[in-house]
């Protein structure tokens, strides 16, 4: 793992000042090597403004630091285009005194330094028992509401995707992944957080880091996951009070998937080296644990990618079967198991789609 790129995450989400020595002997090759990591993990915006803070002697070469800017410019302009959309849809929401509650990406990006260091791509929300009315709101504004898949319905909103959730785990697979699914329902509805824009709410904090774990624990399993994950789930963490921890700490304990996130903790604590006292009090994990864990998020490739969302679900699932240590580790059924109540869920969502189309 780059120095380089390890200094630039902690400084920059730790408010503090470079260490310039840890530069002083970069050459070139080590900065294209922290470029490339930093773009493949999702952190490559959120690492300019520090990177740009060292002296011009301690930078990469003017060709290296204008394409990280100007990919830092991109992620920015996107993100203030999908904040105007979420306006948008928060105005056509007010209008009929109905709200909805923002998860992921764009709720998230409230956590970091600032919001435009946090790279998302589709806009989630959750709308609780207002689903149908808030739908209804939506195409009554042009918007078509296209499928329904185990969990959400897929719409666009000025060339923008929004999924829209009615659940967290996909409700076709039956008996699947063990997971915090009432949990995750209660939490959303209770204390919701009002925003400066009309319509729009963000969800509680505990319901923001119990999601945040479980979504990148269902990614790391079926997939992999970026640093941006780990990330997220520390700053998710950091804003807890000790009360709001012991309550998520509950919720986790003794489950595979709470297993999992304090593998996050630790990997966040011992290779980002972030502030112990952020995360209150968690359970350990054997550091062999740890970093299998932190070789897979740094070492091992995305997915590729197909047209086809067939073969593209063939590839996640060749992936699922050679990484079923994953499965071993920490979920309650076996990677081939998963794979056939999924495979069955899928032909009733298929099912699901068409009756919803009539």
């Amino acid at each position: 793992m780059s120095k380089l790129l390890i200094e630039l995450i902690n400084a920059t989400l730790c408010k503090r000042p470079l260490n310039e020595k840890v530069f002083e002997r970069a050459i070139e090759a080590d900065w294209q090597r922290c470029f490339d990591m930093a773009l493949q993990q999702n952190v490559l915006a959120m690492t300019f403004p520090a990177m740009s803070s060292l002296p011009k002697e301690l930078r990469p070469s003017f060709t290296l630091w204008s394409k990280w800017m100007a990919y830092s410019q991109s992620i920015a302009e996107q993100s203030q285009y999908k904040r105007q959309v979420v306006e948008k849809m928060g105005a056509w929401l007010a209008e009929e005194k109905l709200t909805t509650t923002i998860l992921k990406g764009f709720s998230l990006s409230a956590l970091y330094p600032n919001p435009n260091l946090r790279e998302f791509s589709d806009i989630d929300i959750f709308s609780g028992s207002d689903y149908e009315a808030v739908n209804a709101c939506f195409s009554k504004h042009g918007v078509k509401v296209d499928s329904v898949d185990g969990h959400h319905a897929y719409l666009k909103v000025d060339g923008i995707s929004v999924e829209h959730h009615f659940a967290f785990s996909n409700t076709k697979v039956k008996d699947g992944l063990g997971g915090p699914e009432e949990e995750l329902q209660r939490l959303v509805v209770s204390d919701p957080q009002p925003t400066s824009i009309p319509g729009i709410n963000f969800p509680n904090s505990v319901f923001t880091a119990l999601f945040v774990g479980w979504h990148a624990y269902e990614h790391f399993l079926q997939e992999k996951i970026e640093l941006r994950h780990v990330i997220d789930w520390a700053l998710s963490l950091r804003q807890l009070t000790e009360l709001e921890a012991e309550t998520l700490n509950e919720i986790k304990r003794n489950t595979g998937w709470g297993n999992f996130c304090d593998t996050l903790t630790a990997i966040a604590i011992r290779q980002l080296g972030l502030p112990q006292d952020w995360f209150h009090e968690t359970e350990q994990v054997a550091v062999e644990q740890e970093q299998q864990v932190w070789n897979d998020i740094i070492k091992a490739s995305r997915t590729a990618k197909s047209k086809s969302s067939n073969l593209r679900r063939i590839y996640i699932a060749k992936r699922m079967l050679k990484n079923s240590w994953k499965f071993k580790d920490y979920s309650n059924i076996s990677a081939t198991q998963l794979l056939i109540k999924e495979t069955i869920g899928h032909f009733k969502t298929i099912n699901l789609k068409t009756d919803y189309k009539q």
